[in-house]
C-alpha cells in the first residue's frame, strides 16, 4: 500500500520517475532504499484513507496557527498565503518519502554541477553514488515525521505518514494533537520560504557551493582545485565514513576542510534559526489548540536524545546529533529575540540575507539585536572576537 496524496500546486514526479540530472539514479536510489527500509506501521485500507485526510487538514490548518503565532501585519499576511498557495502538500509513505529526496536531491547536484561546469559521471559512478545516497535516506526515512522541501516549484510540504503513526504510539500521546503539533512545524518551514522568497535561492547557492568540490573531486580528471587542492571524491568519502566512525565526529566534519568551515558555520546558523524557530512556532500555538502539547514536548524531546547502541552510532556518523543541538540553539536564540523584541523585531530576520544571524550570533542573541534591530547600517552578521 502507498500513502500518497497531493494537495494544490504543480504536478508532482511519478513514483519511479527518472532524475533529469544525470547525477541521481532515482530507480537505484528506490531500490536500494526498498530493500533496507521496512514500511513502517500501517494501517488498514479505511484506516489509510482516513489517517491520510486528517494530516492533510492538519497541513491545512497549520497555516493559520503559524501565521497567527508570527504576528505578521496584514499585507504581510496576504503575500505569504499567496505564496503559500503555489505550493504542494503531500501525505507519503516511506518510501515515496525517499523518492521525493532523491529527485530533489538530483536537482541540487545537478545545478551544482553546472555551477562548475562539470559533466555528468559515468553511469558506475552515478550508480554507485544512488546506491550510497538510498542506503543514508534509508537509515532518516525510518524516523523523518516530515519535510519542507524548498526546491520544487512553489515548494512542497511533505508528512510522512507511517512514521508519524508509529511515534504518537511510541510516545502514547492523543494521535489528533500530535499530528496537528507535526504539521505545524513542518509548515512553520513552509511560510519561513514564503516570508523571505529569496531564502530558496540563498540557500541554494551555499548549497551548491559546498557540494562543487565533492562533485569535481568525483569525477576522472577533477580530482584538484586551482591551486593543487584536492577534492574530496569517491575515495575520500569512504575514508571519511571509516574516520567518523572511529572517531567522535560526523562524516562532514572529516570531509571539509579550511575553506569550507566558514561556509558550514552559515549553513548551519540558517538551519538553526529555521529548526528553532519551528520549534518555537509548533509550542506557541499553545494548550488551547493542541491540549496536550506540554506533554507531547517532554515525551518528544526525550525520545529524541535518546539514541543509543548502533542508533546512535548512526546519528554521530551523519552529523544527526548535531542538527538536534540545532533545535536547541535556534530555539533559545529566538525566544530570546521574541522575549525581548516582541515578534515584530525576529520578524526582521526575513527582510534580508544580511539580517540573518551568523553562528556566533545565534549563540548571543543579543549581538544579533544589536547589529539588526538597534544599527541597521552596520553591514553583515558578526564573527566571534578574535583570541589574542
Amino acid at each position: 500500500m502507498r500513502l500518497l496524496m497531493t494537495t494544490s500546486g504543480a504536478r508532482e514526479p511519478a513514483a519511479g520517475e527518472s532524475s533529469a540530472s544525470g547525477w541521481v539514479s532515482v530507480d537505484a536510489v528506490r531500490q536500494t532504499a526498498a530493500e533496507l527500509l521496512g514500511a513502517g506501521r500501517l494501517p488498514g485500507p479505511a484506516d489509510a484513507a482516513a489517517l491520510v485526510e486528517e494530516l492533510r487538514e492538519d497541513a491545512e490548518t497549520a497555516v493559520d496557527l503559524v501565521l497567527t503565532v508570527m504576528r505578521m501585519d496584514t499585507e504581510t499576511d496576504t503575500r505569504i498565503r499567496r505564496r503559500l498557495a503555489e505550493g504542494s502538500t503531500l501525505i507519503v509513505d516511506r518510501l515515496s518519502w525517499v523518492e521525493a529526496n532523491a529527485q530533489s536531491f538530483g536537482r541540487v547536484l545537478a545545478d551544482a554541477a553546472a555551477a562548475t561546469g562539470t559533466g555528468d559521471p559515468s553511469r558506475t559512478q552515478r550508480w554507485a553514488s544512488s546506491v550510497e545516497m538510498g542506503a543514508a535516506l534509508a537509515i532518516v526515512g525510518s524516523r523523518v515525521l516530515g519535510q519542507f522541501d524548498p526546491f520544487t516549484a512553489g515548494g512542497r510540504l511533505l508528512l510522512v505518514a507511517p512514521n508519524i503513526l508509529t511515534v504518537e504510539r511510541e510516545l502514547e500521546v492523543p494521535a489528533r494533537d500530535f499530528r496537528l503539533w507535526v504539521a505545524v512545524h513542518e509548515r512553520t518551514h513552509h511560510v519561513q520560504f514564503a516570508a523571505a522568497p529569496w531564502l530558496q535561492a540563498h540557500l541554494q547557492e551555499r548549497m551548491q557551493a559546498f557540494l562543487a568540490p565533492v562533485i569535481a573531486g568525483s569525477l576522472p580528471g577533477r580530482s584538484r582545485q586551482p591551486g593543487g587542492i584536492e577534492n574530496p571524491g569517491l575515495v575520500d568519502t569512504l575514508a571519511a565514513l571509516a574516520r567518523a566512525l572511529r572517531d567522535d565526529t560526523s562524516i562532514i566534519d572529516t570531509l571539509i576542510g579550511p575553506r569550507h568551515a566558514e561556509l558550514l558555520d552559515e549553513v548551519t546558523a540558517l538551519m538553526s534559526l529555521l529548526e528553532g524557530h519551528a520549534d518555537v512556532v509548533m509550542d506557541a500555538v499553545g494548550p488551547g489548540v493542541i491540549p496536550s502539547v506540554r506533554r507531547i514536548r517532554a515525551a518528544f524531546d526525550t525520545h529524541r536524545h535518546s539514541a543509543t547502541g548502533i542508533k546512535a552510532i548512526i546519528n554521530r556518523v551523519l552529523g544527526i546529533d548535531e542538527k538536534l543541538a540545532q533545535y536547541t540553539r535556534g530555539a533559545a536564540f529566538v525566544r530570546a529575540v521574541v522575549r525581548t523584541r516582541g515578534h515584530a523585531g525576529l520578524n526582521r530576520v526575513w527582510e534580508s540575507p544580511e539580517n540573518l544571524p551568523s553562528l556566533y550570533e545565534i549563540e548571543h542573541p543579543a549581538d544579533w539585536i544589536a547589529r539588526v534591530l538597534d544599527a541597521p547600517e552596520q553591514p553583515g552578521p558578526l564573527s566571534p572576537p578574535e583570541q589574542m
